[in-house]
């Protein structure tokens, strides 16, 4: 098509130019051709010819100047699209200005329209100024909208109806939304020239460009109180409140919502907040996190913490390590320096977000597996320098208290990162090693305590960087930690040797012998408990394979370490040190060191121990472990002796000579240690090159021996006899210790230890020389004659201590085959003693009985019966000691007694390895056969017997005997007796007893062959299934534990002696069966506890069992008794090899065995035990395997919920625990697998049955209970054919869970105190468990549950009983109405026809409840639910027949006007009128609550006026009930109406003709109703019906009849507290009623009270009432025209009547005064002045102002007085009274009282009013 020519748009310009001058001045046609031409006009202004484009902006200015008016109507809708369809930018800009003209005179709904026109295609605008101002358009129409509630229907349609369906427009206004966030108010109102240096101050993300858009280039845009300005901070909010709605994406909103987050305006801030933790973002989208950080290095500070907390829920934020390391730079930059624009708690906040993302970054590279070589190191040295700036090694101080707390958090917090950095960083050497030392500086030297565990973290975090195995790392490592463990106290504020200790043990290998020494230095620290474990650890090496278990464990070289630590070099003193001798010789162990000393002597010697053992296997107890192998395994000695053999005996030699060091330099000091290294290593060091070398230095020891501890000086005498065979000066030492022994019998207490060493080193001396052939005859019997006879004086001496050590001297002596006694009597003395000694207990006399015996002259007697035999029966009769340990030793004599040097223990007992003539001596002591067989005998037989004693003593004896000498053909011979006698020990009630079989029967098995391997077996496995145990009993058999059957007079039976005496005494011979029946079964039990302990249980691993023990093994493996437990436990682990295989297997076999036990056992313990075992075979295992028997293990378990047995009901409580948690688990991981969903639909119709929630037991309700809320929470989807059972049954039991107290107190309290405990009741019950079950339930709500859920709750309403349920109910209600509207629709109505009568409940809570319930359900009922709702609700309180009815009703009302707003204003025009009828009504709570809702709702006297019809509709109805509180209530509203219309029409305003009409008739008829209490309301608003409604009586002379005669009636009534207001009324009505005269009449009704007798002070208030409204009306009641025609005729009239009422006046004092003021300035106003003399009538109402004066003595009354004296002063001086001039007398008259008043008055008002008078009187 053409382009036009230019001849015809200039036509066109002309012609509409034309037609806008021609209609310019009206503004109507103006308007109409505008919306026609004005968008053609303007087009024209982008036309291709200049002359066109000039004419057309001529034309412009002409519109311009026209559309002025503000009536005119600018098209803004056409010139909007024609702005979006034109390409000009000359047409774009005169559309804008138009349109800025034009928006303002819309209404807002067309306003509101406009908004998605002029979002649609925003984002094509390419002009920045037309763009600009067309943002501007869109941000003043964003202040119009309204925005849906978030979530609504609306809001998720917002953006197709926004027109926001393109992506393009929705991101280009999120963009610069989020730009409108970051204006300031200054940089919005700066001029151009300031701008840009605000902008370098006070960066705000924005660029110049950015503000002059936003501000369309004006800096008044937003200046407020500016005309059309934009408030910033509304349009900042509005703009929040926008992009949180669904008009935008998530993806698209989500940077401009950052910025908005970093508002300081709390209503933004909280918006974009509760958006962020909304979004569904993908922090893990590269995209998402690069613009992160592009907008984080253009924000300000606030902002860029929101990022940095966002980027810290991001993996992907942590992979730009360039990007992360400039934007933590460039943050630090921003507080840094004496002009950082951000500081103070701004800086904090970023610093904390700063160090919560390197936080974020350090966990997440942890993770990583390549090395960090950039960005770590770079952080690290950043949060370093952070530290430095604060000042290190301590912060420097700051004034602000808080900040300065603030600040050392972060710097807590910038230590543990510093460390975890470093950790996932690739440092160099000497960057690692550097700040390894400045962390460890800042832990020693910072000040703050709080700090100090985050640099133990840190550096704690940095361990795994020192783990290498790089020697040269090892070298510099050592060094740096033993700086720090040698660091002395002063020099430090606290000590680093904990983390320095650990450090050593996790960065150095554990043969690393610094590593040990700062162990070593640790544990002899005496510092913190930590320090001290760390250095066990250290040294630990079963903590070595836990710190390091990629590493075989390597112990140190023991050879180093004693090189190391026993170097006796000498140290250089240190520059910090004081020059002070060194008290050990070792360069190591200064002063102040010398704990450490015995700890390396111990260290040494276990690694040397192990070292020789090959130690592989290193347990926790390996130092136990160690030591017992040392003193009990024979083999493990062997191999350490030949290991010293082969070792260089020159480092044994530097541990034993350091070892006698310490004793001699420092024996206060770790001497135990010392001498027991020593002692220990000689044992098996090599005599020829090593004992023999040291033994030198015997003499040494000596000095110990005065050593109160008692271990030091056995270990001195054991040495001592080691070293001194090989000493050439022993005879010295000899005869040392034969003088102290010589010199006293009875040593005192101070030399008693040095006397009892003497002793034992002597005797050690005798026996070791023995056993190396070193012992000279000559000499050797002089002194073995001197030693036994000091032993024998000591051991029949009284010191306790000296015995001891006398039989252990004789037992030396006489294992060695010496000492033996040379007189029979001194045989028997010492027989004797030694026995005498055993029967109390001694052990050592034992020991010493037991080695008596081994002598060859033992077995060497006169007569038939040795001494040796003689020993033995002395053994044997001990068997009535109680000791459990003693038996122990009895039986190692016995053992030593029958098999002397063949028997294990006798080898252990010797120190030395014999020689020579040593071994001659052990070869002729070997075993004796006949003994080993009588004593067998023996053994085996009294194992028999029923005494316990015995049995125990016997058992314990027969153990040790194969213990000791289970290598010997006899006792290998006797293995299957000794097996049987075990076997019956097992059903012993002694636990020690039966762990001797067992240990005993294990033996058996071991040293046996395959025959009687299999014997055994059988024997086992009988006494495991059998069910009956066969008991042989004599009176003393022990049948039960003493305490177990009481008698109630402090004894119990016990054995079976007891129960025939308990028979004997009742008479009742069957208790001896009933009695033996419990102990046959407490026998079976103790047989099977003892089954499996120490090792029984392994004999069967190798056997074939019948598959069905595994059942009953199962079970028995839960048995209550913990000794059967435990048993069964170990033959369960030792049969079965693979238990998973084991128990899939036998899974059925093993629950239906379960099942039956459960049920059926007649035991509480087998009932007990099936519990536990249910709960761990389904432990565990996927629900498929026991889904059968799913229901069944509830329905069993709940069974014995209620179980007689207290255990039995607390395992099944267990149980049903487990399953529970099952349940919930299975849910919480996966609500929608098949498994989860199979166990919801078993277990929930069975717990929501009888046999669950409605159980009669209380604890299987409960329990029950709890799984279904449970399953509830977790249930998901899984639930939803189970939610309408759920709930009512939930609802139901509200009411049952109440504690029965709280219903006890509820019974006796009073009505008032009774609302209180149901308030606090109802919010218990909405805030319990169980409805929070059914809040979960509700989540899952959808059509199909609800189709279900609707008639299940109805029939719940109508049937609920208690108050909770009612409660639960209405909630259920509320909540479906609030979230789940959606489906609730096609129920709505049966839902509230439902609450018909619930909201009239009697208790006030639950009508409440109900009533807000219904509320709620209005907002989406039908207009039809809704009305019939509402007029229910009208008529309930019309027919209400008492005030509760009511109450209730207007609680109802209140609900719909809170809750339902939006339903109420559609139901205004009923609810309104009814809510300011019942306002009014009698009752207080009924006339507040509806108050409430009227004032909810803009109630006003307008809202009256507008409701008239509808409120006199309710007055008619309240008037023609029965019911007085209705009828009253309608009259209160009469007068509510007349005097709000009242209000609204103005003093002299006239009501409509229509009103009137209606009013009246009510009016009339409430005015009509006998006299009640406030009817003085009504008569009251009737003179203003009259006033307003001159218009309709003035036309209606039947109406203004009955007007009077209404007004007369009302003041007749014979009501002493109406008539006051009455009289009022009338006078209100004759003086409103000027058309005719009414004063006589009503002076005629009134005088009677006018004319009273009474003295004034005798009347009542009422009294004094009614004469003040008489005398008003007397006053007031004239002719209102007759006044202002003839005043002084009125005046007249009245002053007659006042006269005569001189005791009213009297009484009315105030009333005389006010209403006289009144009057005579209404007289003064009427201008009429009197031309007769009147001054009569002046004087008569002087006068009468002036009566009783006496009497006026308030203020008040006197400045009333003035105040009417003046009012006659100006009349008087108006000419009212008649001509001044010729009243002089009066004037007189006045003049001297008024002179008389101010000489007595005191008020300064009163005086200035006075003279006020005098100067109109012309005084």
């Amino acid at each position: 098509m053409a382009a036009p020519s230019e001849s015809a748009e200039l036509k066109l310009v002309s012609s509409i130019r034309y037609k806008l001058a021609a209609v310019s001045g009206d503004e109507k046609k103006l308007s109409e051709i505008l919306q026609s031409q004005l968008a053609p006009l303007l087009e024209k202004a982008g036309s291709l010819h200049k002359a066109v484009r000039e004419d057309t902006f001529k034309a412009f200015m002409s519109v311009k100047n026209f559309v002025q008016p503000s009536g005119v109507v600018i098209p803004v809708a056409a010139l909007l699209e024609q702005y979006k369809r034109t390409s000009s930018p000359i047409v774009k800009q005169l559309d804008l200005a138009l349109i800025r003209e034009g928006m303002s005179r819309l209404d807002q709904p067309k306003r509101r329209n406009l908004f998605p026109v002029v979002l649609r295609d925003i984002s094509k605008e390419t002009n920045s100024a037309s763009a600009a101002g067309f943002f501007n358009i869109f941000l003043r129409l964003l202040l119009e909208i309204k925005i849906p509630g978030r979530g609504s229907a609306e809001d998720l349609a917002l953006r197709e109806s926004f027109g926001l369906t393109k992506p393009s427009d929705a991101q280009y206004v999120a963009n610069w939304l989020g730009k409108l966030f970051l204006l300031r108010q200054d940089i919005a109102l700066a001029s151009e020239d300031e701008l840009s240096a605000k902008l370098a101050a006070s960066p705000s993300g924005l660029t110049k460009e950015d503000v002059s858009f936003l501000r369309n280039k004006d800096p008044k845009a937003w200046k407020p109180n500016t005309p059309n300005s934009i408030s910033l901070p509304e349009c900042k909010t509005k703009a929040a409140g926008f992009l949180a709605s669904g008009a935008f994406r998530d993806d698209e909103r989500y940077l401009p919502i950052i910025c908005a987050a970093g508002s300081a305006d709390s209503r933004i801030s909280s918006i974009a907040d509760d958006v962020l933790k909304r979004a569904t973002v993908d922090l893990e989208s590269e995209g998402i996190v690069q613009s992160l950080f592009v907008a984080h290095g253009n924000l300000p500070a606030a902002h860029r913490m929101q990022i940095l907390r966002l980027l810290s829920k991001s993996a992907v934020a942590c992979a730009p390590k360039q990007r992360v390391v400039d934007a933590v730079k460039e943050d630090f930059a921003l507080t840094t320096g004496d002009n950082s624009p951000v500081t103070g708690l701004e800086a904090l906040r970023l610093h904390k977000a700063l160090l919560g993302f390197l936080s974020w970054i350090a966990r997440n590279s942890s993770e990583s597996t390549a090395p960090d070589t950039k960005m770590g190191p770079a952080l690290v040295m950043i949060l370093k320098d952070y530290v430095l700036r604060q000042g290190w090694p301590a912060p420097n101080p700051r004034n602000n208290q808080s900040q300065s707390q603030d600040e050392q958090r972060l710097r807590a917090n910038a230590y543990e990162t510093i460390g975890t950095l470093a950790r996932v960083s690739s440092l160099e050497d000497k960057a690692k090693d550097s700040l390894l030392k400045w962390l460890f500086d800042s832990l020693v030297s910072d000040s703050s305590p709080d700090i100090v565990v985050y640099i133990e973290s840190s550096l704690s975090s940095m361990m795994g960087l020192f783990k290498s195995a790089d020697a040269a790392q090892h070298r510099d490592l050592e060094v740096l930690l033993l700086e720090y463990m040698n660091l002395p106290d002063r020099q430090s504020i606290r000590t680093a040797r904990h983390v320095a200790a650990r450090f050593a043990n996790n960065c150095l290998p554990y043969h690393n012998i610094k590593a040990r020494w700062i162990s070593i230095l640790a544990l002899a620290a005496n510092e913190r408990r930590d320090v001290v474990e760390e250095g066990q650890r250290g040294l630990d090496p079963w903590w070595a394979t836990k710190l390091h278990p990629e590493e075989t464990l390597k112990l140190p070289d023991w050879k180093e370490l004693a090189t190391f630590l026993f170097d006796s070099t000498t140290r250089q003193v240190g520059e910090h040190e004081m020059a002070v001798d060194q008290t050990s010789r070792y360069a190591l162990y200064s002063n102040d060191r010398l704990q450490a000393f015995p700890i390396a002597i111990r260290f040494v010697k276990q690694i040397l121990f192990l070292t020789a053992l090959a130690e592989n296997n290193i347990e926790i107890d390996w130092e136990s472990r160690l030591d017992t192998q040392i003193q009990n395994d024979l083999a493990a000695r062997h191999s350490i002796r030949e290991y010293m053999k082969a070792t260089d005996p020159d480092t044994i030699l530097l541990i034993l000579n350091a070892a006698l060091d310490g004793l001699r330099d420092h024996p206060d000091i770790g001497a135990e240690d010392c001498v027991a290294c020593l002692a220990e290593i000689l044992y098996f060091a090599p005599t020829h090159t090593v004992i023999s070398s040291i033994a030198r230095r015997t003499h040494e020891l000596l000095s110990l021996r005065s050593s109160n501890n008692q271990k030091i000086r056995q270990l001195v005498a054991k040495a001592f006899g080691i070293l001194a065979p090989w000493n050439d000066r022993t005879p010295l030492d000899i005869a040392q210790l034969r003088e102290l022994l010589s010199s006293t019998d009875e040593p005192p207490a101070s030399l008693s230890a040095q006397y009892q060493c003497s002793l034992a080193c002597l005797a050690s001396f005798l026996a070791t020389s023995t056993y190396y052939g070193r012992l000279s005859p000559p000499e050797a019997s002089d002194l073995i004659q001197f030693v036994n006879t000091c032993s024998l004086r000591g051991l029949l001496g009284n010191d306790t201590a000296i015995q001891n050590v006398a039989m252990d001297s004789f037992a030396q002596l006489w294992t060695a085959d010496i000492g033996w006694p040379s007189r029979e009597e001194d045989l028997n003395t010492l027989i004797e003693r030694l026995t005498s000694l055993a029967l109390q207990g001694n052990e050592k006399s034992i020991h010493a009985l037991g080695r008596l015996t081994m002598p060859g002259l033992s077995e060497v007697s006169n007569n038939e019966e040795t001494p040796a035999g003689k020993v033995l029966d002395k053994l044997f009769s001990l068997s009535e000691i109680k000791r459990t340990e003693v038996h122990f030793a009895i039986g190692e004599a016995i053992a030593a007694a029958i098999a002397r040097w063949d028997s294990d223990s006798v080898q252990l007992s010797i120190d030395v390895q014999p020689t020579g003539h040593g071994e001659a001596i052990i070869g002729s002591l070997r075993k004796k056969p006949e003994q080993i067989g009588a004593t067998l005998d023996k053994l085996v037989n009294n194992c028999k017997e029923t005494k316990p004693s015995l049995i125990k003593s016997s058992g314990i004896w027969l153990f040790c005997i194969i213990q000791y000498c289970s290598s010997l053909p006899d006792i290998q011979s006797r293995l299957r007796d000794c097996q049987v006698a075990f076997m019956r020990l097992l059903t012993a009630r002694d636990e020690l007893v039966q762990e001797t079989a067992s240990r005993g029967l294990a033996l058996v098995y071991e040293k046996g062959d395959q025959s009687l391997k299999g014997d055994l077996v059988k024997d086992l496995v009988s006494s495991f299934t059998g069910t009956k145990a066969q008991l042989k009993v004599d009176e003393d058999t022990e049948l039960f534990d003493a305490g177990a059957l009481p008698t109630g007079e402090g004894k119990s039976i016990t054995s079976y002696k007891d129960i025939i005496n308990l028979a004997n005494e009742v008479g009742d011979q069957r208790l001896i069966y009933k009695f033996m029946a419990l102990a046959t079964n407490a026998a079976t039990w103790t047989a099977r506890s003892a089954f499996g302990k120490f090792g029984l249980s392994n004999i069967l691993s190798d056997a074939d069992l019948d598959p069905k023990i595994y059942p009953k093994l199962y079970r028995y493996r839960f048995d209550p008794n913990p000794n059967v437990r435990r048993s069964m436990d170990d033959i369960w682990k030792a049969v079965v090899k693979d238990q998973t295989v084991t128990i899939d297997v036998h899974f059925d076999a093993i629950m239906t065995d379960l099942f039956k036990s459960i049920l059926d056992g007649r035991e509480w313990r087998v009932r007990e035990a099936s519990c536990a075992a249910i709960a761990d075979l389904i432990y565990g295992q996927p629900f498929l395997k026991y889904e059968k028997y799913y229901t069944d293990i509830w329905r069993v378990t709940l069974r014995v919920l209620d179980d007689q047995k207290g255990s039995v009901r607390a395992a099944a409580l267990k149980l049903c625990m487990g399953l529970s948690k099952t349940l919930v688990s299975q849910l919480q991981e996966n609500n929608s697998s098949s498994s989860a969903q199979a166990m919801v639909a078993q277990v929930l119709p069975f717990l929501l049955s009888d046999k669950g929630i409605e159980n009669s037991v209380e604890e299987i309700k409960l329990m029950a209970i709890s799984t279904v809320l449970d399953v509830v929470k977790n249930g998901g989807d899984a639930l939803k054919p189970f939610i309408p059972t759920i709930i009512t049954h939930t609802l139901g039991l509200l009411s049952t869970v109440e504690p029965a107290q709280i219903n006890y107190y509820y019974q006796r309290v009073s009505e008032e105190d009774r609302e209180g405990l149901d308030k606090l009741r109802s919010t218990a019950a909405t805030r319990s468990p169980l409805f929070e079950c059914v809040v979960n339930c509700l989540r899952f709500t959808d059509e199909a549950v609800m189709s279900q859920l609707a008639p299940q709750l109805v029939a719940t309403i109508k049937s609920a009983l208690g108050m909770q349920t009612k409660i639960g109910c209405s909630e259920v209600l509320s909540t479906l109405a609030i979230r789940h509207s959606i489906f609730l629709a096609p129920f709505n109505a049966i839902f509230v026809k439902s609450l018909y009568t619930q909201i009239l409940d009697r208790n006030n809570e639950v009508s409440k409840a109900y009533a807000r319930s219904a509320a709620y359900l209005l907002r989406s009922a039908s207009p039809e639910t809704r009305d019939r709702y509402t007029v229910r609700l009208v008529d309930l309180y019309f027919g209400a027949e008492d005030d509760l009815r009511r109450q209730k009703v207007a609680d109802a009302v209140l609900a719909i006007a809170k809750a339902s707003p939006d339903a109420f204003t559609d139901l205004e025009t009923r609810l309104l009128p009814f809510a300011y009828f019942a306002k009014l009504d009698t009752d207080d709570y009924v006339s507040e609550v509806f108050e409430a809702a009227w004032s909810q709702h803009a109630g006003g006297n307008h809202t009256v006026k507008r409701y008239i019809s509808e409120i006199v509709g309710l007055i008619s109805k309240g008037l023609e009930t029965s019911k007085w509180a209705l009828q009253h209530a309608a009259a209160f509203t009469v007068a509510s109406m007349i005097t709000a219309l009242s209000n609204t029409t103005g003093k002299d305003g006239q009501f409509d003709v229509s009103t009137l009409q209606q009013i009246w008739p009510v009016l009339d008829k409430a005015l009509s109703l006998k006299t009640f209490k406030g009817k003085e309301r009504l008569v009251t608003a009737y003179p203003l019906l009259i006033r307003h409604g001159k218009k309709w009586w003035e036309s209606d002379p039947a109406t203004l009849a009955q007007t009077k005669k209404i007004a007369f009636r009302e003041a007749k009534r014979n009501n002493d507290e109406y008539r006051p207001y009455a009289f009022e009324a009338l006078a209100d009505y004759a003086a409103v009623r000027e058309d005719m005269d009414m004063y006589a009449e009503v002076v005629a009704l009134v005088s009677q009270y006018l004319d009273s007798r009474d003295e004034a002070h005798k009347l009542t208030a009422l009294e004094q009432k009614t004469i003040d409204a008489a005398l008003k009306a007397a006053m007031t009641a004239y002719n209102r025209p007759r006044m202002r025609s003839a005043p002084v005729s009125v005046l007249s009239e009245i002053v007659i009547t006042v006269e005569g009422a001189k005791q009213a006046v009297s009484a009315a004092k105030d009333t005389l005064f006010t209403n006289a003021r009144d009057l005579l300035e209404q007289a003064a106003q009427s201008g009429a002045a009197t031309s007769s003399d009147e001054s009569l009538l002046a004087t008569r109402w002087f006068r009468i102002l002036l009566q009783d004066e006496a009497n006026v003595v308030l203020e008040s009354q006197r400045t009333a007085r003035a105040k009417a004296l003046l009012a006659f002063a100006t009349a008087w001086e108006k000419g009212l009274f008649g001509a001044v001039n010729g009243q002089g007398s009066l004037i007189g008259e006045m003049q001297e009282k008024l002179t008389q008043m101010k000489s007595v008055e005191r008020s300064l008002d009163v005086l200035k009013l006075l003279d006020q008078i005098s100067q109109k009187l012309g005084g």
